[in-house]
């Protein structure tokens, strides 16, 4: 059954609210010193950045299902996921 979010009128409404459930996620990143998981979805990333198409998408394709991404805190990470999967 239907829930009150998936009529929202914006696909970045859902988008959100599915990230923020971790509903359907098929791919989580590890990030920071601590290797924080969190938990997203590969066609997302893939839509909205070419590092992440052609990791997922290129003639190297990645095949793990974690990736690790010791560059960057775990709260930057998940902002910027966040701020991607509205726009």
């Amino acid at each position: 059954m239907a829930t009150h979010w998936q009529y929202a009128e914006s696909f970045g409404e859902t988008n959100l609210q599915m990230f923020e459930n971790e509903d359907l996620c098929d791919i989580t990143l590890a990030a920071g010193n601590e290797q924080k998981q969190i938990k997203c979805h590969r066609f997302i990333l893939a839509s909205r950045s070419p590092v992440f198409y052609a990791m997922f998408c290129g003639t190297l394709a990645e095949s793990k299902n974690v990736i690790c991404v010791p560059d960057i805190e775990p709260a930057t990470l998940k902002n910027l996921l966040r701020f991607d999967v509205i726009l």
